[in-house]
């Protein structure tokens, strides 16, 4: 039998962290959803994971969510109210980092996006791996860089 490990997924339980969070449940995981919104929470303990609702912009929020977490699976969530795409994904990096350095977790993937080496349009999700890149030698990293997500053209 596998490891069971206890994981922390970021995006809530939109279109793909979803069913990321059923499979890691049904494969015996220990598992925290991070939220922002209160209403969520039983959605996502009706999955058999744990809700942690607060702000992504808040490193001492994620530093506790973090605790005692061996693998972490990182997004940057849409944000449709700044001017600042790359400063606003940066800093949500840079509190992953320190979240994830301060709590010593080993595991981290990174959901990027394709064309993320070109930057352009692309050099938020650019910066965002550099950030996490820095991250200590002893953390294993892998950014996933799909096209695209076809189970969101049903929504």
């Amino acid at each position: 039998m596998s490891r069971k490990l206890n994981v922390v997924v970021t995006g809530s339980i939109g279109n793909v962290s979803k069913p990321l969070v059923e499979t890691l449940v049904r494969n015996g995981h220990k598992v925290v959803v991070i939220t922002s919104k209160e209403d969520r929470r039983a959605d996502i303990e009706g999955l058999g994971a744990t809700a942690a609702v607060g702000k992504l912009e808040d490193v001492e929020f994620l530093k506790e969510t973090f605790k005692n977490t061996d693998a972490v699976y990182l997004m940057i969530p849409p944000n449709y109210e700044t001017t600042d795409i790359v400063a606003a994904s940066s800093n949500i990096a840079r509190n992953y980092s320190q979240a994830v350095t301060h709590n010593n977790v080993k595991r981290v993937v990174n959901l990027s996006t394709w064309g993320v080496h070109e930057g352009g349009v692309f050099r938020h999700a650019r910066k965002v791996e550099e950030i996490l890149n820095d991250l200590p030698q002893d953390v294993a990293i892998t950014h996933l860089r799909p096209t695209s997500f076809y189970n969101n053209l049903y929504h």
